[in-house]
């Protein structure tokens, strides 16, 4: 329904155990949705909580989970049609510029601050995530995003599910939570970064949490293995979200924001649950699809690691997806494909030769199996020794000079030389005769 000028409106419905999200958009929200590179999907979506009592979620914890779902669709106004306190709003609203949140009449006290709760961990099987759970506290509670199957996705719960009761019989609390949060987006998929950690929020009173951790990397975070290094802590993404974590009293918590994908795969092959964790998201159980990126980067990387035997990496390189992201300018976590092909024989690989032709291969990515310690900023002082001491059981702290290098990542030179740009368009062309050189 389109009423001309007005806020994107929504309103909270309560359903046996399901929490249902109905959203209003106006035209001044088109014209925001217009600007996106994805599109509004389902304007009605649900958490199921499960037996959970629904009575003891406070009202801040549902309002913050509303801002998760529609910031990116909000033109001037959004309102919610659901009591907050006046302390969430503001400390909402101080990091939000473009937009202006307008509360419900009905006024609540904020969220009580915790004394003894649990960390708890946005769990999604996958390498990342599996390794931040290796470096949290043993009553760390891992909360896994069930995500509603349907037509429009290939994604499949077979191998997280099966992870969480892996993960239960090690002694973990886990809990899962069925949801069609991802529908709000078209093509499906979550609107924001973290609203994968919503059943966590909604959560966080009934279970006793003080903190929410996710698998964030060194190169998602530090933008190593993309074109420069960033400054994380003095960036936006980390005000915009710790402050919003924090204005529910949940400290938003990066266990593994100092530690590379190379790192993760090494603190899971000796954690003692490492070997539970599955990052393709179409396949079953121990048997990935062998066609996604996901797959080929971590299958690549875990080879050069001799951490696997090697599949099929040229059947892996006929897919549209895995060509599509190999021919990128650069290609995302470059650094990672560059470590992976140092670390193998080309010359049994014949057809990763252009692939490494368009690279830095003289690159020194030593730092990717250290952990920076500066990164220590972003997890919760409460919980910063044990997360120390976990890392520095699997792998060691970053050298004073790999520091350096890493605080002046730049990839710049090397993507404008003429050389690279050169192998750039000759690798582009490579697709033409992959299958006919290589089966």
């Amino acid at each position: 329904m389109l009423s001309g000028v007005g806020p994107v409106e929504v309103d909270i419905v309560f359903e046996e155990s399901k929490i249902f999200y109905e959203f209003t958009l106006d035209d001044e929200d088109l014209v925001r949705i217009a600007e996106l590179n994805f599109d509004i999907g389902e304007k009605r979506v649900y958490v199921d909580i499960g037996d959970q009592n629904m009575s003891i979620i406070h009202p801040d914890l549902i309002c913050l989970s509303v801002v998760l779902l529609c910031n990116p669709f909000v033109g001037r106004e959004l309102k919610i049609n659901h009591p907050m306190s006046e302390q969430f709003q503001s400390q909402v609203q101080s990091v939000i510029s473009r937009y202006k949140l307008i509360p419900s009449p009905e006024v609540v006290e904020k969220i009580p601050a915790k004394s003894n709760g649990y960390p708890a961990l946005a769990f999604s099987g996958g390498a990342d995530s599996t390794a931040a759970l290796a470096l949290l506290p043993r009553n760390c509670i891992p909360i896994f995003l069930w995500r509603e199957e349907n037509s429009q996705s290939v994604y499949s719960p077979n191998a997280p599910l099966r992870i969480c009761k892996e993960l239960e019989d090690c002694g973990f609390e886990v809990h899962t939570v069925v949801s069609d949060l991802e529908k709000i987006r078209d093509p499906i998929g979550f609107p924001t970064d973290l609203a994968n950690a919503i059943p966590a929020i909604l959560l966080s009173e009934i279970l006793n949490l003080d903190s929410i951790s996710f698998g964030t990397v060194l190169e998602s975070g530090f933008g190593i293995g993309h074109e420069k290094y960033i400054d994380y802590g003095k960036g936006a993404h980390w005000r915009f979200y710790s402050t919003l974590f924090n204005s529910v009293g949940l400290g938003l918590s990066l266990p593994t924001i100092g530690v590379s994908e190379v790192g993760t795969a090494l603190i899971n092959s000796k954690s003692i649950f490492g070997n539970l964790n599955q990052s393709c998201i179409r396949g079953s159980w121990k048997k990935p699809c062998l066609k996604c990126w996901k797959c080929f980067r971590k299958e690549l990387l875990m080879y050069s690691l001799n951490l696997s035997d090697p599949p099929d990496f040229a059947s892996m390189m006929k897919t549209n997806e895995v060509q599509v992201r190999l021919s990128s300018y650069p290609i995302s976590h470059e650094n990672v494909i560059i470590y992976s092909l140092q670390r193998i024989n080309l010359e049994q690989h014949a057809y990763f030769k252009p692939l490494a032709d368009k690279l830095d291969m003289s690159a020194n990515l030593e730092l990717l199996h250290e952990w920076y310690s500066p990164s220590l900023d972003f997890v919760p002082k409460k919980y910063r020794h044990t997360i120390r001491d976990n890392i520095l059981s699997f792998i060691d702290v970053m050298s004073p000079m790999n520091e350096f290098n890493l605080m002046n990542w730049d990839m710049e030179p090397h993507l404008k030389s003429k050389r690279t740009i050169s192998r750039q368009e000759k690798f582009t062309s490579f697709w033409q005769d992959f299958t006919q050189r290589f089966g």
